[in-house]
């Protein structure tokens, strides 16, 4: 997959083009050669970049690796970074994509039998009790569940709730069928509002 940033919804995105003009320097400077000037980005955005993905991961160890070698991956391809655009999503959906890799890679490894068998055909309409509470996100309680899914429910959860990205898309990143993206995020979905059915 590209690790460069598209245009199509799924792809993170931020409030304006504000802190594309205000990181521009930064970027400028860095890609004349300029260490401290991309480190000042690093320190910016490495925490964020680092609980996003640590959502995705669920380790702290896996987390530290993959945002090490986004910001590495970043500086390398500075050249191909459009300036007119913000910093984070590009450099967020590196560390995404890296994230991804793995999360395909586990794909490839574990028994053909794991998670998907016997899952509902179809989901569960109702679930509103639970985007109430996807809408106070930062409920640290919350994140905590997500974070308690197994990676396959959570990865698939992250990506349509968070990254708003269709099915196929999500199907595609992590190379699984659009009915196991739907079976997966039906479930995903259940053991969270069995885990915080005391507080919906």
């Amino acid at each position: 997959m590209s690790e460069k940033t598209g245009e199509e919804k799924g792809d993170l995105t931020v409030d304006s083009g504000s802190e594309a003009v205000v990181d521009r320097p930064l970027v400028k400077a860095a890609r004349e050669g300029d260490k401290d000037a991309y480190g000042k980005l690093v320190l910016k955005y490495q925490k964020q970049v680092f609980r996003f993905i640590l959502m995705i991961s669920g380790r702290i160890d896996t987390t530290e690796d993959i945002v090490q070698e986004a910001f590495i991956k970043g500086y390398l391809a500075l050249d191909d970074f459009d300036e007119g655009r913000p910093f984070y999503p590009w450099i967020a959906t590196i560390a995404r994509n890296l994230a991804l890799n793995q999360i395909r890679k586990h794909e490839r490894e574990k028994p053909i039998s794991e998670m998907d068998q016997s899952l509902p055909e179809s989901p569960a309409s109702d679930f509103n009790p639970l985007e109430n509470m996807i809408e106070k996100e930062n409920d640290r309680r919350f994140i905590r569940a997500v974070m308690a899914l197994p990676v396959q429910f959570r990865s698939v959860f992250i990506l349509r709730t968070f990254e708003e990205m269709s099915y196929e898309k999500i199907a595609k990143c992590l190379n699984i069928s659009a009915g196991t993206v739907d079976s997966r995020l039906y479930r995903a979905r259940e053991k969270l509002l069995e885990m915080l059915k005391d507080a919906l």
